[in-house]
């Protein structure tokens, strides 16, 4: 049982640590943007800083289970539902400050997610969770509601991965260049791979369950950061449209034919 446990535990802290160098690296390289594309980088770095709060909790609740701390495990899973819970928030005002590119809107928007988690974490803390289950992979919880359990997948969940889906095949529909598709396409795809998998992670069945969310998890945080910055990253999906007889076509020859 140990084994698993402490190898869950070292998954879970190097999501912590890959996560917090992705929202610093985003942090220090907002100087080199233009100013309209600041509040989505904003987004980007709460989203990144909630997921590793959510996952530097989860690790030390490992830790937790493989002292058999009970208490300490609880209390961590209830202090870790807080970043859960509000990372939709900048999520949502993320995918709606792309299509509409208005600040006002975007809050408006988030915060009616603002508002679901609240009601998640209400119901959570008020009717209060079933466990730990201690097993060799990992330790879970049960939700003792069925009204927080709705709220996050029919609010919280369902709608934000819509959206996800919506704004990747407008990115696809744009006339851009490919490399550009390439680069949000991936980064969508990373957001939406960690945004699903914490849902299994947080009411996974089993301790080998959770422990493939995080592995999965882990994944999709390397593919963001790495489709972000990555000279490479780049150097490969040139070499991936070439394989597929795919050109590079920049925006200038778009506007080109359009005139």
């Amino acid at each position: 049982m140990s084994f698993g446990l402490i190898l869950n535990a070292i998954i879970c802290f190097a999501i912590v640590l890959a996560t917090f160098a992705f929202a610093v690296t985003l942090h220090q390289n907002k100087n080199r943007q233009k100013g309209e594309s600041i509040p989505t980088l904003n987004a980007l770095v709460v989203f990144w800083s909630l997921v590793g709060m959510f996952f530097l909790l989860a690790g030390l609740r490992t830790l937790a289970a493989y002292g058999n701390f009970k208490e300490v495990e609880t209390a961590l899973y209830y202090f870790g539902s807080i970043p859960f819970a509000f990372i939709t928030v900048p999520l949502v005002y993320f995918i709606i400050y792309i299509i509409l590119g208005d600040h006002r809107v975007s809050i408006g928007v988030s915060t009616v997610f603002l508002i679901f988690g609240s009601i998640y974490l209400i119901a959570l803390f008020g009717f209060g969770i079933i466990g730990p289950f201690t097993e060799e992979w990992g330790s879970t919880f049960d939700i003792n509601s069925d009204l927080a359990i709705n709220v996050y997948l029919s609010g919280l969940f369902i709608v934000p991965t819509s959206m996800i889906l919506g704004l990747m095949l407008l990115i696809l529909l744009q006339r851009v260049p490919k490399r550009l598709q390439n680069r949000i396409a991936f980064s969508l795809v990373s957001i939406s791979l960690i945004f699903d998998f914490m849902l299994l992670d947080n009411i996974a069945p089993s301790g080998a369950t959770q422990m493939a969310a995080r592995i999965f998890i882990f994944i999709g945080v390397v593919l963001g950061y790495f489709s972000y910055f990555s000279e490479s990253f780049d150097k490969k999906l040139d070499m991936m449209d070439r394989r597929l007889g795919v050109s590079q076509t920049e925006l200038e020859d778009f506007e080109n034919e359009d005139e």
